[in-house]
Order: C-alpha cells, then structure tokens, then sequence
C-alpha cells in the first residue's frame, strides 16, 4: 500500500449523518479486534461467515502478500458501532489492463484463496446502525485516493442498506442475484408428518420414491461426528468422494483449491466441538450415503457442501438427496430453527425449500468519467459486466427477512 493511501486509511471522520464516524486502520493497530468481534457478534443475528470463528480462521490462514484493512465505526461515545474486513487488491483478468485495483469486503480478489466462497456479505453492525455504519464506510472509501476502481460485497443480504447509504457521487450495481433456500424448521416440527408435509406435492412424491429406495438398504440416519478426530477423518472422507464426483464431470472441485483444504481442516480442528462446523454422515442400514458439511450457528444450520456415494442404487439414486432429508430431519429434532440451503437456484434446492429470499452480489463505484467510460466500453463489448442499478434490483424483488437489523 502505497503513502498517500496509508496516511488516508489513518484518517478518520464522522459520516454525512454525524451518528457514525469510520476509519481504516491496518490490524496491528487493532489489538483488540477479537474482543470487539465477539460483543457485537452476540449483539446481533449474522451469518456463520460474519462470526470470529470464521474470520479469525481466515485471518490465520491467509497468504503472507495479503494484508486486510479493518474497517471499524464507532458512536459519539466511541462504541464500536459496526466492523469489517476488507482486502486492496490488483485487479485481474481483463480488468488489469486499467490498471486499477478494487476493495473486496473479506475476500480477497485471488480465485485460489476466495473458493471458501463467503455468503451474507456485509457489516457486522450493531442492531438500527446498518445504514449509518454504510454511510461511515463510504466516507472512509472517499477520503482515498482516487485509484481504486469498485468495492465488491458478494451474496449479500444487505443490499436495502446500501442503497440507502449510498451517497450522490457513488453508484452502486447488482452484478449478480440468486436466491437463497431455506427450511423453517419450526414448521417441520409442527407438521404431523414432518418434513416431507411442508413441501409441495410434487416434492413429495419424488422424495417419497427416493426414501422407498434407500430404506431397501435399511434405516435412512444422520450421524454427527462424536470429537474433533471422527469430523477430520470424515472431512477427509467427504474430500475423496466430492473430488471424485467432480473428476468425472471434468472439473477439479473445491478441492482443487489448496487454501480450501487448509482453511477447513483448521476450521474444523478448533470449533468442531462447539458444534459449529459440523461433519455429518449419513446412511442406509451399513451402506454409506454421503457426508455433509454442515455450519452450525446462532440456532441456524447452514448446508455447505457435500461428498456422495453415487452408484449405491441401481434405481433412484440421489444420495444428496436422500441426505438432506436426513440432515433436515435430525436438524429439526434437535431445535434448530432454520436449515439453509445457502445461495444458488438448483432444483433440488427449490424443491425441498419451504421459504426463500434474494442476495446480490454488489459493485460500488465511484460516479464520474472513468465509470461512465467503463459502462460505456462494457455496453459495446455487450457484456453485462457491469450489472443492474441497485435500486432497480432490489425493487424487482419481493421483502426478504435479514438475518441482520438494519
């Protein structure tokens, strides 16, 4: 990071609203990140990937070239209103021939690195601050200089407050939307016949036929890993049978990544225990259906991804799922209320979802001649690069519920 830019992170300023006043700082000046992490944490609803056990994991695994800014907010008093982190990064691919760089909000710009795949990206804020603390971001952003070319915020349910925080000279894009399934576990447990009675007729009856097939095998059951031991040694097992699926498909999968696997073992090794990432396996009788990668927080459990046994059945063989029925089930039983699907419009997601809401993965911009230019050259090259205007995404979509007060 170059004088000017360090010297303007530095600074700070109350934002347009005067509730809030923003700095960036670098991390050694934030000794105590992980105190103020977890007070607001456990002030709020957010998202697993918003948690210090998700962040602090990230934070000790990056690679030593990358270097997170913290973006921080506080009141009148000097609260710690609202946190973030957020990464400098060249620009890559097409996009380096302007010679720019973007701000990434705990990501990183690097494929290899970001194929953890955050979700719920935003502010971790205190409840009623969401807006302001925007505001205090987007006054920070303006007193740098002007070399950076966009702020990326990916899956994010916090596109409402954006949009109302935006000042006059940014400008602020959906770049992507897609929903995000979930199941009201609250409803499962009131429904005599359980889950498979919240979902929609035909839902039913193709999992009806899945489950008749399985249990020719015997017993369908979700178990979770005993200790942290069993869950890495199931990780391990999951890593075998998702690369292998992958493989025959002609791609690498997650796993192809090597930060993915050290970020995860890691993630798993501390926090296991507590039940927050959460390695299932499921079965038929003694045949092996598949493993779940399961994140477990704040009374949520979040589907992250998965390894299955393929080829078990001659006939309806959908070990995926058949396990997250499973895991559905067992989630439910145990008093969760939610199991989320995470974002993406697959079928099988749509189908055994009972609710549903939007994320946007979300650019902002600077307002001004290099932007108009970029809209300019983007519309010739016909290429949707740039995205929706924000407001007009969000009014196309139908009131979501926030997993975060805003």
């Amino acid at each position: 990071m170059n004088e000017a830019i360090h010297e303007a992170t530095m600074s700070e300023s109350w934002s347009r609203d005067s509730s809030l006043r923003g700095e960036l700082l670098p991390l050694d000046r934030c000794p105590d990140l992980a105190v103020d992490w977890v007070a607001l944490q456990d002030a709020v609803a957010c998202s697993p990937f918003a948690s210090w056990r998700w962040v602090s994991t990230w934070l000790e695994h990056l690679p030593a070239g990358i270097r997170p800014m913290v973006f921080r907010a506080r009141d009148a008093g000097g609260g710690v209103a609202a946190l973030a982190l957020l990464v400098d990064a060249p620009e890559q691919g097409r996009a380096r021939w302007l010679g720019r760089r973007s701000w990434h909000l705990q990501e990183t710009g690097d494929a290899e690195v970001d194929e953890i795949t955050i979700e719920y990206a935003g502010l971790l804020a205190r409840p009623g601050c969401l807006p302001a603390a925007w505001r205090a971001l987007f006054d920070a952003l303006d007193r740098l200089p002007r070399d950076w070319r966009r702020l990326r915020v990916s899956t994010s349910e916090q596109g409402e407050a954006i949009a109302a925080a935006l000042p006059q000279d940014m400008l602020a894009t959906s770049v992507r939307s897609r929903p995000c399934y979930q199941v009201d576990l609250q409803v499962v447990r009131e429904a005599p016949g359980g889950y498979l009675e919240v979902l929609g007729r035909k839902a039913r009856g193709s999992l009806r036929q899945t489950l008749r097939a399985y249990d020719s095998l015997g017993p369908l059951r979700a178990e979770a890993a005993a200790d942290t031991r069993v869950a890495l040694d199931w990780f391990d097992a999951f890593e075998q049978l998702h690369t292998q699926h992958w493989q025959s498909r002609g791609a690498g999968g997650c796993f192809a990544s090597p930060f993915f696997r050290r970020f995860h073992r890691a993630l798993i090794e501390r926090s296991s225990d507590e039940g927050f990432a959460r390695m299932v396996r499921v079965t038929a009788g003694d045949a092996l259906v598949g493993y779940l990668y399961n994140l477990g927080w704040q009374d949520k459990v979040y589907y992250y991804n998965a390894g299955m046994n393929y080829g078990l059945l001659r006939r309806h063989d959908r070990p995926g799922i058949a396990s997250l029925y499973a895991v559905v089930e067992q989630a439910a039983a145990a008093g969760e209320l939610v199991f989320d699907f995470l974002a993406g419009d697959q079928e099988y997601k749509r189908r055994l979802a009972s609710t549903e809401l939007m994320l946007h993965s979300i650019d902002v911009r600077r307002s001004g001649m290099r932007a108009t230019a970029e809209r300019i050259g983007a519309g010739i090259a016909q290429r949707g690069t740039l995205g929706v205007p924000l407001g007009e995404a969000l009014a196309t979509m139908p009131p979501a519920p926030s997993t975060q007060e805003a």
